[in-house]
């Protein structure tokens, strides 16, 4: 702690020592007589005003080094203002850069906007240029083939006249003629009369013909129905034919099913005629239920008496349509006794008479119907066919109408020729209206172009007279601060003349002329 009072009393010491070697030291002058008094009454008068004098001395230096005091404070609140100043113009001219390069940047893309506008807007005035050329040269062979046209016609007009001319001639020499002999000759009458007739025949012809022509336009409407009516009978033809075929595969199947079941009734028919015959020959009547029933019991079938059963239930069905007790015998299919006993009363009545084709009655009924079924397949292959012809016969007609229908579609392409020709001419109109807007819009780009250009050149020149303005003000400033001094002033009598000093221009606020007090010119007066 002493060594640090020690260092301040030092400072203290050396900034005393500054001071006093501003101010200007008393120095006693030898050849300067000092005043002489005549009695102590006036030494003391001269103490005393020398004592006061000291008293307000000291007193003015107390007020000097606080007004100094004051005055450093001052000196450090401009600083710390002058510093804020610069800061904000340091910020305000970063800001003003930014703003700068933004709408540098913004009129640069506009700028790129515009030219890439500009290379597009040349791009399609060069598509509609080679359009406006090529539409040009359509034109020109349009005009040249018009030309041409319109000569032939002009052509055949004058061949025209020229006929119509000796036409006039021949028919003013024949009024002349008939003028002259003032009455008509027969033959005349009897060309009028051939003429007459012949235009009588050909207005007859024309109306057969247009009405032939309704007809035919009738007839081609209600063909085109009947094709259509005949295309879905057709298709409700294939149809039908299709599940006709089904049925027909269905019914051979079945033909051939019944075939094999027919042979198994003849196979079955002649074993059991063999056996009736044996059994009439050895035993008589006896009884098929009880041999079937000892055969049984002899080879051991009691196991497969169901399948027995099975196989004697479809030969009874077999037999029973051509049986004469087959109404009698419906209720007895419940066991193998009552359906033996069926099959016994089946074999004594074809034993008594009945013949083998009463049994293939219902084979033949089957194969007379897959007969009926072949013919009717038959009919329908005949129809189709038929069908066919009729379409076919349609088909030539309708080749015979497209002749006129050509003709029709030539008159309309002609007509759809000049309509597109009319629509071109408009389209070329329209494309030169185009080509003209697209170069004032050209022309209006260039010119904003021009416009951002020079106002862009003008906020650039703004904009750099904004900072020399603000470097020159601060340049002032900061030369104003470097001239300024902080004993300038009331204590100014107090300095060393040092330097010779410049008078600024301009004097600050704490050099004005309000400031000095009155007690400046009584210390004067007191040296």
């Amino acid at each position: 702690m002493n060594r640090v009072e020690e260092l301040c009393f030092e400072a203290h010491r050396k900034e005393l020592e500054e001071e006093e070697e501003d101010f200007y030291p008393y120095e006693f002058d030898p050849e300067e007589e000092l005043p002489a008094y005549g009695d102590g009454e006036d030494l003391l008068a001269a103490l005393r005003q020398k004592e006061e004098e000291v008293l307000l001395a000291a007193q003015l230096g107390k007020a000097l080094l606080l007004e100094n005091r004051q005055l450093k404070e001052e000196r450090g609140k401009l600083h710390e203002q002058y510093a804020d100043k610069v800061e904000e113009l340091e910020q305000g001219r970063h800001e003003l850069r930014l703003k700068l390069q933004d709408c540098q940047a913004q009129w640069e893309s506009q700028v790129a906007e515009l030219e890439r506008d500009v290379r597009e807007l040349r791009g399609q005035v060069e598509g509609l240029t080679r359009a406006l050329s090529e539409t040009e040269k359509e034109k020109s062979r349009d005009k040249q083939q018009h030309a041409e046209i319109s000569q032939q016609l002009r052509e055949q007009l004058q061949a025209a006249m020229d006929v119509e001319r000796t036409v006039t001639a021949e028919l003013h020499n024949l009024k002349q003629e008939l003028r002259e002999r003032g009455h008509p000759r027969p033959q005349d009458e009897e060309l009028l009369s051939a003429l007459k007739e012949q235009v009588a025949r050909l207005t007859q012809r024309e109306q057969a013909l247009t009405q032939r022509l309704e007809t035919v336009c009738e007839e081609n409407t209600e063909l085109r129905d009947r094709v259509s009516s005949l295309h879905t009978r057709l298709a409700l033809q294939e149809q039908q034919s299709r599940t006709q075929t089904q049925q027909l595969t269905e019914a051979w199947q079945e033909v051939e099913t019944a075939r094999c079941r027919s042979q198994e009734l003849q196979a079955q028919m002649e074993e059991l005629q063999e056996e009736v015959s044996l059994q009439h020959s050895d035993h008589g009547d006896t009884s098929l239920l009880s041999e079937m029933e000892h055969s049984l019991d002899a080879m051991g079938w009691s196991q497969e008496k169901e399948q027995v059963t099975q196989d004697v239930s479809t030969i009874l069905d077999m037999l029973l349509p051509g049986s004469l007790s087959s109404g009698s015998l419906c209720n007895q299919e419940d066991s193998l006794k009552g359906m033996l006993g069926q099959l016994k009363s089946v074999v004594e009545s074809i034993a008594q008479g009945q013949t083998l084709q009463e049994l293939k009655k219902p084979i033949v009924g089957e194969e007379s119907t897959q007969c009926e079924k072949t013919s009717w397949i038959q009919e329908l292959r005949d129809q189709n066919e038929r069908l066919l012809e009729e379409i076919a016969e349609l088909r030539l007609k309708a080749d015979s109408r497209l002749d006129e229908e050509i003709v029709q579609r030539a008159i309309k392409d002609r007509d759809d020729a000049i309509a597109k020709k009319t629509a071109v001419e408009a389209e070329l109109v329209r494309s030169k209206n185009d080509i003209m807007c697209l170069n004032n819009q050209l022309l209006e780009a260039i010119q904003r172009k021009l416009e951002l250009s020079q106002e862009l050149e003008a906020w650039q020149d703004d904009i750099q007279i904004i900072i020399n303005q603000q470097l020159k003000s601060q340049h002032q400033t900061e030369q104003q601060s470097e001239k300024k001094r902080p004993g300038v002033g009331r204590i100014s009598f107090l300095r060393k003349s040092r330097k010779p000093s410049v008078s600024p221009p301009c004097v600050p606020e704490i050099t004005s002329a309000p400031n000095h007090s009155p007690w400046k010119d009584w210390l004067k007066l007191g040296k």
